[in-house]
């Protein structure tokens, strides 16, 4: 039965060919929204269960927007006097807060990344964020010498040696994926990212009337429990302080009604697609059962019963069905990297969140839906031509 099955796609090359085209489009769409989906879904909740603060206290006219902050690694130079950290010391509400000082790397610098990223130098005595995130916990101090590394490093680098900016570092630890900025970020001292500000001739030229050591680009905010959020941004606005407070749960939110939005989009387009492809292909499967009629009738009188007819034809479409499954979540496999990529462009979206077991998920659900389309799309034609008469099939019908 196999062997008649496959005898009778690759001698009907053209129809097949449509066929698995047809079925490779449909579960090509599938499965790109539905790991879009997931991405966004699950980063943004890895996002909001691991940020860790509650709010961001930035320079009160800088440009930098939430989402830029807490979701992309791209160099933010912005600062605030050090008194700005006392200040917020004493608003109500606050359990915790914790300074951090923004440096860069440089675009194509020498024995540097390749590509400009932000340098996080954070107080180590009062930071409440990294401790939840590193992949070897325990860490005690950080030395001037070492730095911290986002997860999207990898771990085998712990112990090596790494330049930022001229300087000799060495990696003492990479954090967990967080599905926000933190994982294409660099940890240091915050004393020796200022240092480095004056150390490096590219970077200096832009501190020659500023102290480094005097500045901080941003607070992070842990709230006391019952803390109203709003009700602490206006607080900060009516402070008079040279800050402005942002919410961390009100980015993600902001950010979460956009994507949904666009995954609403995707996800009509899709179901309009699967119509069509269901349409089509029954429409192919009916054209093709009345080109066989003559030679389903043979078989038939020599001796195939209408269940096995009926196998014979489901098997066939099923085949077909799986090799466009298989084609379809490969190709969107393939393409879901620079799919992300383009998403967390423009959305600043991590793509950290993107696993192999979620890829697994993705490719086999699709490689299933295929086989259930080919199988909905072929029960009718398939039922039509086991039951009809022999003769009648055979005075009617083709051989083909």
């Amino acid at each position: 039965m196999l062997m008649l099955i496959w005898n009778n796609i690759a001698r009907r090359r053209t129809q097949s060919v449509i066929t698995v085209t047809i079925t490779t489009l449909t579960i090509f769409v599938f499965v790109m929204v539905m790991g879009i989906f997931q991405v966004v879904t699950q980063g943004l909740e890895l996002s909001r269960e691991r940020l860790g603060a509650d709010a961001i206290l930035v320079p009160k006219y800088a440009s930098a927007s939430g989402s830029d902050l807490l979701f992309t690694a791209l160099p933010e130079n912005i600062y605030m006097d050090n008194e700005v950290l006392e200040q917020a010391k004493e608003l109500d509400g606050i359990a915790a807060v914790t300074p951090q000082f923004y440096n860069q790397t440089l675009d194509l610098s020498c024995c540097d990344t390749g590509t400009e990223r932000r340098i996080v130098g954070y107080d180590f005595e009062t930071d409440f964020i990294l401790p939840h995130h590193l992949e070897i916990s325990g860490q005690e101090s950080l030395k001037p010498d070492e730095v911290i590394m986002g997860s999207n490093y990898s771990p085998d680098l712990i112990g090596q040696m790494y330049f930022l900016l001229g300087k000799k570092f060495t990696i003492v630890n990479v954090l967990k994926p967080t599905g926000s900025g933190m994982d294409d970020v660099f940890f240091m001292d915050i004393d020796m990212a200022r240092q480095m500000c004056l150390d490096s001739p590219e970077i200096a030229m832009h501190w020659k009337d500023e102290d480094p050591f005097t500045k901080i680009s941003v607070i992070m905010v842990k709230f006391q429990p019952g803390t109203d959020g709003e009700a602490f941004v206006k607080q900060v606005e009516e402070s008079g302080m040279d800050c402005r407070a942002v919410l961390t749960s009100e980015t993600i939110s902001t950010l979460q009604k956009q994507l949904e939005a666009i995954m609403k989009v995707m996800f009509a387009l899709w179901m309009a697609a699967l119509a069509i492809a269901v349409l089509a292909l029954t429409g192919r499967f009916n054209a093709l059962a009345k080109e066989r009629q003559k030679e389903i009738g043979l078989l038939r009188a020599i001796g195939l019963t209408k269940g096995k007819v009926f196998s014979l034809i489901i098997g066939e479409t099923g085949l077909m069905a799986l090799m466009g499954g298989l084609l379809g979540s490969g190709i969107a496999l393939l393409c879901m990297g620079p799919a992300i990529e383009l998403l967390r462009e423009a959305f600043v979206l991590s793509p950290s969140v993107w696993t192999n077991s979620m890829a697994a998920i993705c490719g086999i659900t699709g490689v299933v839906l295929a086989v259930v389309l080919g199988f909905v799309s072929a029960v009718s034609p398939a039922l039509k031509s086991a039951s009809m008469d022999p003769q009648t099939a055979i005075t009617r019908g083709e051989v083909n």
